[in-house]
């Protein structure tokens, strides 16, 4: 073997193991009852908090609930309104139409008067116009019918 040098030097060891004894049970017993007393008023904050929360999903829930009550009450009323004016957009078309027939036919019959007046017609003429002035009178009859149900259908939109 070979010659070895050996230095004696110290070995620090760093041992530090403390261990604290527990001193009595009645220490034990405060700190679980601490511990237990902690649980508790956490469990009723989550609680609390839980409610709370519940509390404001119902609160929203009943406004969105009242917000779409609302968006088909305005539906409904602009259904209505555009049906009302749709009505009166009728109305007015018949009323029209009935005025610009009855000129025509004032003037359809102050025609066959004149040519009556100058005997410019035969017998089957006059009758073809008078014929002509029937149809006309028949188609008034018929658009004021159509007139009043316009407007009674009119009246009930409205109320």
């Amino acid at each position: 073997f070979f010659a070895q040098e050996v230095k004696n030097g110290s070995i620090k060891v760093d041992a530090k193991t403390t261990v604290n004894p527990v001193a009595d049970s009645t220490q034990v017993a405060v700190t679980a009852a601490a511990i237990s007393s902690k649980a508790k008023e956490d469990t009723k904050y989550l609680n609390a908090q839980l409610k709370s929360e519940k509390k404001a999903l119902k609160e929203a829930k009943k406004i969105e609930k009242e917000q779409e009550r609302f968006e088909k009450e305005k539906k409904d009323f602009n259904k209505k309104q555009s049906r009302i004016l749709s009505g009166e957009k009728s109305v007015r078309n018949i009323k029209d139409k009935i005025t610009k027939s009855q000129r025509n036919l004032i003037t359809n019959k102050e025609k066959l008067d004149k040519k009556i007046a100058k005997d410019r017609l035969t017998s089957i003429e006059i009758e073809k116009e008078n014929i002509k002035i029937s149809k006309q009178q028949i188609k008034i009859n018929k658009l004021e019918e159509n007139f009043e149900k316009a407007e009674k259908k009119l009246s009930k939109l409205r109320d």
